[in-house]
């Protein structure tokens, strides 16, 4: 509990800032859901031969999995917060429409007809006798998509997005309780702080004359409780206009600096190259705001959002990029120049270029626990061909899901078919291990938690897996505008060994520091920045 009071203090700007990140996200999804739920709602009540299609399209989109929706609107919106307010307004559509839909429909028919016989229209009916009746029905369907909507923005750390979720994701990946429980904390309390927000705006935005036994309350506790409604309603609408005011200002940049983006996919090593790259264009250069979106969510995020200019700059593996990305195959024995020569001239293809490669080769290695290795005598992969079918395998989902280089490719090279394959983030894959829920994990060669366990690695012997040197990708834009911070990028060719990236790694994953200081320390000692800097 001391641990995790420390880490909130130590961390408090960061979680304020986050909150507030991700308390935007999911108003935004609440309102978009609301500007399209209720309208929609009102039209099929009145249509009623477009319920069905209209809910049941609701309903279909309820049921998908959030993962396949981001895979389905990152090619069309691209990364960050606004796909992940379309993917929650989606899931919050729902209940605001259904509520509405039922609201207006189940009134008492003897109502509508009494409004009718006085003679008003059925648009004055729908405003001034449906809506109002409803309105109880509307606003619970709303709370619950508010607090379904704020559960839900974790999602957003996944494509670039900010909130708690970050926080949350990035602790699972290094297992740091307190950073998982910093995030998850404030995203449950902040849900009960907006259910009980709606709470007070769904009593108060129902009318007075409305509320059951109205009629036996005295004039002055009516007129009082109408004072109290118009005071809600008032600073509710001084709230969402601060808010949405808010939300304008921080998309307008006032500085006069030119931005430059900068990304990465989840793995705590890539993080710190890519705050290593932030770092060192922030240091050396005057006119230029550099912003980051570390921990998107895979390789082929991070291509979608280099090629749709979401992303300018963003770290990635040579052998990544000849296989999975670029689509070439390879061949045993690859050498680590001729794989960086033969990616940077693919990438020009796709008006993209490469920086110079870093230096570790960080490829995969398969490694077993000693008893294992012992009990079967294995040193090489190859020994794996025969008991593989008893063995099940963990490894990252990129991995898994990639053929030329990845679990598919290796199995059919050496003849593996393993009992079954789990997929873990880069720490649970250990924990995993140890508790023998696997017995075999395919890591990598510069990871950080290999210095705290004692594993047998087994000889890749035919040569299988290309070099996964660390390079970096830039768009057409950096090279056209900015050819100083190609300039300065370049500065890093090989200025870091294997041994090296491992420590920096462990310092991330085991002691759990941040990418930012383990970067800017790196540098420092390096002398690549000023240490005021």
């Amino acid at each position: 509990m001391m641990e995790f009071l420390q880490y909130l203090i130590s961390q408090k700007e960061l979680l304020i800032q986050y909150t507030f990140q991700h308390l935007r996200i999911g108003m935004l999804a609440v309102l978009a859901a609301i500007v399209v739920g209720v309208p929609l709602g009102i039209l099929i009540g009145r249509i009623q031969k477009f319920s069905k299609p209209v809910i049941g399209f609701a309903n279909v989109m309820q049921a998908i999995p959030s993962l396949a929706l981001m895979g389905f609107f990152i090619p069309f919106i691209g990364i960050g917060d606004k796909t992940a307010i379309v993917i929650i307004a989606l899931y919050a559509l729902l209940p605001i429409l259904k509520n509405t839909f039922t609201g207006l429909t189940n009134i008492d028919k003897t109502m509508i007809e009494a409004a009718r016989g006085i003679g008003m229209t059925e648009t004055q009916i729908l405003f001034k006798v449906q809506i109002p009746l409803a309105l109880p029905v509307i606003m619970a369907g709303i709370r619950i998509a508010a607090v379904n909507s704020i559960g839900m923005c974790t999602i957003a750390a996944f494509i670039g997005g900010g909130g708690l979720g970050k926080q949350i994701y990035a602790g699972i990946q290094i297992i740091n309780t307190p950073m998982i429980l910093s995030g998850a904390v404030p995203a449950c309390l902040l849900a009960l702080l907006i259910d009980f927000l709606f709470s007070i705006i769904e009593k108060a935005i129902v009318p007075v004359s409305l509320r059951l036994a109205s009629a036996n309350i005295a004039a002055d506790t009516v007129r009082q409780m109408k004072k109290h409604r118009r005071r809600v309603l008032e600073l509710t609408g001084l709230v969402v206009a601060l808010f949405l005011g808010s939300i304008v200002l921080d998309s307008l940049d006032f500085s006069g600096k030119r931005r430059i983006v900068v990304g990465s996919k989840e793995y705590i090593e890539v993080r710190i190259i890519d705050e290593i790259y932030a770092q060192m264009i922030e240091a050396h250069t005057d006119d230029l705001i550099v912003e980051r979106k570390p921990s998107l969510g895979s390789t082929m995020i991070v291509w979608e959002a280099l090629n749709n200019g979401e992303l300018d700059i963003a770290p990635d593996y040579t052998g990544t990029y000849y296989a999975t990305v670029l689509g070439m195959t390879p061949y045993p024995g690859m050498e680590k120049q001729q794989t960086y020569q033969d990616v940077a001239e693919a990438l020009a293809v796709y008006d993209l270029n490469a920086l110079a490669q870093l230096g570790p080769n960080n490829t995969y290695v398969f490694a077993v626990k000693p008893e294992l290795a012992q009990k079967y005598n294995l040193k090489k992969v190859s020994d794996l061909a025969g008991i593989s079918i008893d063995l099940t395998v963990g490894c990252s989902q990129d991995f898994f899901a990639r053929d030329l280089d990845g679990l598919p490719g290796v199995s059919r090279e050496y003849g593996l078919k393993f009992k079954n394959a789990l997929t873990f983030g880069a720490a649970p894959m250990y924990i995993a291990l140890e508790n023998d829920e696997v017995d075999v994990i395919v890591t990598f060669a510069t990871d950080g938690l290999l210095k705290k366990y004692d594993l047998v690695f087994l000889e890749d012997d035919k040569h299988f897996f290309p070099p996964y040197v660390i390079f970096g990708i830039y768009n057409q834009r950096i090279r056209d505008e900015f050819p100083e911070v190609v300039e300065i990028l370049n500065r890093l060719e090989l200025a870091i060994t294997d041994a090296e990236m491992q420590a920096m790694n462990y310092d991330g994953a085991q002691n759990g520091r941040e990418p930012y200081e383990i970067a800017r320390e790196f540098l420092i000692e390096k002398e690549l920045i000023p240490s005021d800097s």
